[in-house]
């Protein structure tokens, strides 16, 4: 496909973005200068760096040895007889650390660096997620300004139609209900266009707000709707399902339960405290050291829960990975024969039904002139021409949109509208 071969940074790079509060002003605008301001404003997106700070300290955090810790421990006071002040008390200043079992720190690094990891894969889907309804909004609008373009022909086309119907009528060769029913096909022509005008305005707006805009900001979206995408074989395409970032989160989520059975594991050998420290007796006035060591029991029963739990959870998610790439595959290939179809559809309009229907309506509306086709003829065939050519763009749409749900079962980036050329039904 054509935009396998646009790099995400090559189009940040070559895109211009204009203002910081989100609004633009440029005469026409590319689906790259769009993907540049969605990058680079979309809020959503731009929050996300929040999350890649909080994963950094997080494993900041674990990467930290166990601290030490100072206490101070006062016995034998203000009791009764010789202990009834402090002459017969006893002070000890004690330094305490805990000893962690070998693998207990590597352990939280682990499990610290997949949570990063998961973080950032979370937001690789979400960013894939953003550019692909950035794509579908942008195809809409050239969409949209297909059919305005094709709404305002179809008005000149009726308005031509009723001019013709007129001349018949004042040559007495025609009765005025037929220039009527003209009439009616010329007013339902313009409540049309007027639509169009509407919904056109609705999909620039959206598509402005894809970046962060409340205003669109931009004259035209440059895209030739009806310039068809070559795809590339099955075989090639399903090789790509790999790198959609939904599938990546399962060897994500895998490498996380992994760390947390190396954790679950280092926790099974108990962690020692150790303190030592100085004692003042103060009946003799004399010191003297001590130390201690504390054993937790019971580590390993404890700790064998959670290791076979986060175990189990990783063949839970291997199993999990299989039948999504399954699905994931089987959705594709739907939609890569829809996309296909799409293309033997717009081919069918440009070689035979458009060339046919066009021709049928010159004849017709030429005999008409003269009374070799009646009235119903002339707007049958009509109304047969428009109705292809709006079909016809209906099928470039849905091309341009299949392609986009391709490259998102893919992992791809963007879809690409070239600009050369314009679009004619």
């Amino acid at each position: 496909m054509l935009s396998r071969y646009l790099v995400l940074w090559l189009i940040v790079a070559t895109s211009q973005a204009s203002a910081q509060d989100g609004s633009i002003d440029v005469p026409q605008l590319t689906l790259p200068q769009a993907a540049a301001l969605v990058l680079e404003r979309n809020p959503h997106l731009q929050s996300a760096q929040f999350g890649r700070d909080a994963a950094e300290a997080q494993f900041s955090a674990a990467s930290m040895t166990p601290q030490w810790s100072v206490s101070l421990d006062v016995e034998d006071f203000l009791g009764t007889g010789s202990l009834s002040g402090f002459d017969g008390s006893q002070s000890t200043l004690r330094l305490s650390r805990v000893l962690e079992a070998g693998g207990m720190r590597a352990g939280r690094m682990a499990v610290a660096s997949a949570l990063g990891n998961q973080t950032g894969n979370t937001f690789e889907a979400e960013r894939l997620d953003t550019l692909t309804l950035l794509a579908k909004r942008f195809v809409d609008v050239v969409y949209q300004q297909e059919t305005l373009r094709l709404a305002e022909q179809s008005v000149k086309v009726w308005e031509a139609a009723r001019e013709l119907t007129l001349a018949r009528e004042r040559a007495g060769a025609a009765p005025a209900v037929d220039r009527l029913r003209t009439e009616i096909r010329v007013a339902n022509a313009r409540l049309s266009e007027e639509n169009a005008q509407h919904r056109l305005k609705a999909a620039r707006m959206l598509l402005a707000a894809t970046w962060g805009s409340s205003t669109p900001g931009f004259g035209r979206a440059a895209g030739s709707l009806c310039r068809l995408v070559d795809l590339p074989p099955f075989e090639v395409l399903a090789a790509r399902i790999g790198q959609n970032p939904d599938l990546l989160r399962f060897a994500t989520e895998q490498r996380l339960r992994a760390a947390e059975a190396q954790l679950a594991s280092a926790r099974q050998r108990p962690d020692w405290s150790l303190s030592a420290g100085i004692r003042h007796l103060a009946l003799n006035d004399d010191q003297a050291l001590v130390v201690g060591v504390s054993v937790p029991l019971g580590s390993k029963s404890r700790a064998e829960p959670s290791r076979r739990q986060a175990d189990a959870l990783v063949s839970q998610s291997e199993l999990q990975e299989e039948a999504y790439e399954l699905a994931v595959q089987a959705t594709l290939y739907d939609v890569y024969q829809e996309v296909l179809h799409t293309v033997n559809e717009v081919e069918a309009f440009n070689n035979e039904i458009l060339p046919k229907a066009r021709a049928i309506r010159n004849e017709i509306e030429e005999g008409y002139g003269v009374g070799r086709f009646s009235h119903t003829a002339l707007l049958n065939a009509q109304s047969e021409l428009l109705a292809a050519a709006a079909a016809r763009i209906d099928a470039c749409a849905d091309h341009h949109r299949l392609l986009i749900d391709v490259e998102r079962l893919t992992g791809g980036d963007s879809t690409w509208l070239t600009t050369d050329g314009e679009d004619s039904p």
